[in-house]
């Protein structure tokens, strides 16, 4: 496979183990698409289009604030988002654009007295945000990298004996992604080779779902006066990590 855009970070996620290399890729990717929201792609007037009819979610706004690195940055992509949209609910709710006024005046004042208008006018904007709030420009951009990225991994397990190697020597999947690998197996590859990659994976996750019990079972253990001087062996971090595992949820544990 010659897509190395698309090869590279697979093959470097599986070299390193982890409880979920999905988990990782994302982690990499979200990180590549905030840096890149917040750098080059404010000086391309069709990302600005894109950033301000799309926006993001809470999740992918808080990593950009998080970042600390370009407030300003941050700010205009706001801002011109925020009055793209606040011009859109105008317009549902029947009310001229801002820019388009020449007086103030309340939307809602001049629908007083009208309450079919106003119950009108809160519907659709409430219609419209329900549509438009699971819309994000990095979850969007995310998806599709995944879904290629999955397709890499379905290629290599069947074509590199290495790869394949570490794909089946490794720590398994949080529960979120092995539902999404189980999914694809199931749309994306013939009978044989179906059968053959969910072999391999149901037990790979079924062994370290319990590897990492017995290291939640060992952490409530150390907490018996009787195993004060017994090892904590690896369970100091099982909580998160059998957390973040069950529910895909990689910011359970951090600061």
């Amino acid at each position: 496979m010659q897509d190395t855009i698309y090869t590279i970070p697979v093959t470097e996620a599986y070299e390193t183990p982890c409880e979920c290399p999905l988990c990782a890729l994302e982690a990499r990717f979200e990180n590549d698409r905030v840096n890149y929201y917040l750098g080059p792609s404010l000086m391309e007037p069709e990302n600005r289009i894109d950033t301000n009819d799309n926006g993001f979610c809470g999740k992918h706004f808080k990593m950009m604030y998080k970042t600390q690195t370009n407030r300003l940055g941050l700010g205009l992509i706001l801002d011109t988002y925020m009055t793209e949209q606040i011009n859109r609910l105008r317009k549902i709710a029947g009310e001229k654009p801002k820019e388009q006024e020449g007086a103030k005046k309340s939307l809602f004042g001049g629908l007083k007295g009208k309450g079919k208008d106003s119950q009108r006018a809160a519907q659709g904007m409430r219609d419209y945000w329900e549509k438009h709030s699971e819309k994000c420009c990095i979850c969007r951009d995310l998806e599709k990298t995944m879904d290629r990225y999955i397709d890499v991994i379905f290629h290599l397990y069947f074509s590199n004996k290495e790869f394949r190697e570490r794909f089946d020597g490794g720590q398994g999947y949080c529960m979120r992604h092995f539902d999404i690998l189980c999914d694809r197996a199931g749309s994306m590859l013939s009978s044989g080779r179906q059968d053959a990659f969910l072999s391999a994976l149901v037990a790979q996750q079924l062994d370290n779902l319990s590897r990492i019990q017995d290291e939640v079972n060992w952490f409530t253990k150390k907490f018996d006066y009787r195993n004060a001087q017994e090892p904590w062996k690896n369970s100091r971090d099982a909580l998160p990590r059998g957390m973040r595992k069950m529910t895909g949820d990689r910011e359970i544990g951090e600061n």
